[in-house]
C-alpha cells in the first residue's frame, strides 16, 4: 500500500505539477482567444518570465484567479522586492488561437484589432462575418504601443519592433513600486461581466472567498 501511495505522489510531482507550472509568466484564455505574456526589463535584464522562475518566487508575486461569471482571469501582481530600476513588460496577442497556448504565435495575430481607452483594451478578432470581442484591463502604464509579433526574442525586442506588421501584438511597460500591487484582467464581456480597472481589487477579494 505504501509503495502504491508513493507511486501516486511521484506521478503527481513529475507529471501534474509541471503541467500547471508551464503557465508561469504566460497566461492564455481558456478558449484560446488571447494570451497575456509578462517579462521584465531594466537593471541589466531583458527577459520573459519562465516556468519555475526564481524571480516569481522571491521578488514578483503573481496570483492567477479565474473569473466566475465569464471565461477569463485576473492576475494580481505584487512587487515584493524588485528594484525601482526594473519595469514590468506585458504583451497581449494570439487572439485567434484555436486552443489555449502559452506562446503568442504570429499566425494567430493576423486579424487582431486593438482599441485602447485608459485602462481598457478592446480586442476585435476573427473573420469579418464571425467577429468576436475580448476585453483586457491593464494597470497604469508608462507607455503602450502596437508591436510586431514576429519579433518576440525578448520583451524589449518586441516593444521596439515597430507597428508595421502582419502579426499585431499590443505591448506596454508598467512601473510597480515595491510593496504595491497591480492587476490585469482578460475576459469575455457579457451582462454579468462588464468590468473596470478600479473594480478589480474588490473583485479579487470576492473570488478568493467564494464557496
Amino acid at each position: 500500500m505504501k509503495k502504491y501511495i508513493w507511486a501516486v505522489i511521484c506521478f503527481i510531482v513529475c507529471h501534474v505539477l509541471p503541467a500547471k507550472a508551464q503557465y508561469a509568466g504566460s497566461y492564455p484564455m481558456p478558449d484560446g482567444s488571447g494570451t497575456l505574456r509578462l517579462g521584465i526589463t531594466g537593471n541589466g535584464q531583458d527577459r520573459w518570465l519562465k516556468t519555475n522562475d526564481t524571480l516569481m518566487k522571491e521578488s514578483l508575486i503573481i496570483r492567477h484567479i479565474l473569473l466566475k461569471d465569464t471565461q477569463g482571469f485576473i492576475l494580481e501582481v505584487t512587487n515584493h522586492s524588485l528594484p525601482d530600476s526594473v519595469r514590468l513588460v506585458w504583451a497581449l496577442g494570439g487572439f485567434d488561437s484555436p486552443t489555449p497556448s502559452t506562446d503568442i504565435a504570429p499566425e494567430t495575430c493576423r486579424d487582431n484589432i486593438f482599441n485602447i481607452e485608459g485602462h481598457q483594451i478592446t480586442v476585435y478578432h476573427g473573420k469579418i462575418m464571425h467577429l468576436r470581442v475580448t476585453q483586457a484591463l491593464v494597470p497604469p502604464h508608462i507607455e503602450v504601443r502596437l508591436c510586431d509579433g514576429n519579433q518576440q526574442e525578448t520583451p524589449m525586442t518586441l516593444f521596439t519592433s515597430g507597428k508595421k506588421t502582419d502579426a499585431p501584438v499590443f505591448c506596454g511597460t508598467s512601473y510597480i513600486p515595491q510593496g504595491e500591487t497591480v492587476y490585469f484582467c482578460l475576459y469575455k464581456p457579457n451582462r454579468q461581466a462588464d468590468y473596470a480597472y478600479y473594480m478589480l481589487p474588490e473583485l479579487v477579494q470576492s473570488l478568493k472567498h467564494r464557496p
